[in-house]
């Protein structure tokens, strides 16, 4: 175990601010083991150009034995970055969109889809609480500030792995990150860290005691 910054709890956005998240759905009707990946193509490059007014972000996290990475991939910028390894693959996801709309904030360009092949971080920003994961929270409340400067932010889930461009690109990027973010780490994931350590410890303990009788039971 070793010494992390804990990342603090975020209060959540104020009752009275809109919290208004724009999703397309356009991939969640079709079941993924039984959609080959020409046919995801084909309907990405239709849904491209149906919405080919607005700017495109893929963003992705990856989480390894020994590597946590969060990713962004602009058209002509990619950013990624090296997340501590107690951090989660959800955490790594959420954070890549966290840094994509942080990014959009410095553009000039307002309207904009953010590509995410992670369904549980749309519905996390859906479905947003108090009790919320901090970086979520974040989320929301520059998600409200963009849009009171005028963007247009679109959140829409793809499949991964079936040959979009982006995605293949982002997906790479996460997994291969060496710039370390100093990044803090959510407090349940701390957590969900020590219980596992100490399970593990206690398993190896157990194993050990070759002749404890509970054990035959």
């Amino acid at each position: 175990m070793e010494n992390v910054d804990i990342l603090a709890k975020e209060e959540e956005t104020p009752p009275w601010t809109e919290r208004n998240i724009a999703v397309i759905d356009d991939f969640g009707k079709q079941i993924k083991s039984l959609t080959p990946d020409s046919v995801y193509l084909q309907l990405f490059y239709s849904h491209r150009q149906q919405f080919s007014t607005y700017e495109a972000v893929f963003t992705d996290g990856s989480k390894t034995v020994n590597h946590v990475g969060s990713a962004v991939v602009f058209n002509h910028l990619t950013i990624a970055e090296k997340l501590h390894n107690y951090c989660s693959v959800f955490t790594a996801e959420i954070y890549a969109i966290l840094k994509a709309l942080h990014t959009i904030k410095l553009q000039d360009i307002k309207k904009w889809i953010i590509y995410t092949d992670s369904k549980s971080s749309v519905e996390a920003l859906l479905y947003s609480s108090r009790d919320s994961h901090p970086v979520v929270i974040q989320c929301i409340k520059l998600i409200y500030i963009l849009k009171t400067n005028g963007h247009d932010i679109n959140f829409c889930w793809i499949p991964g792995h079936v040959g979009i461009r982006g995605n293949e690109q982002v997906d790479r990027a996460a997994k291969t990150s060496v710039i370390k973010e100093n990044f803090s780490v959510p407090l349940n994931a701390v957590n969900q860290t020590i219980k596992s350590f100490l399970h593990k410890k206690w398993q190896s303990q157990w194993d050990s005691q070759v002749h404890n009788k509970l054990k035959c039971i």
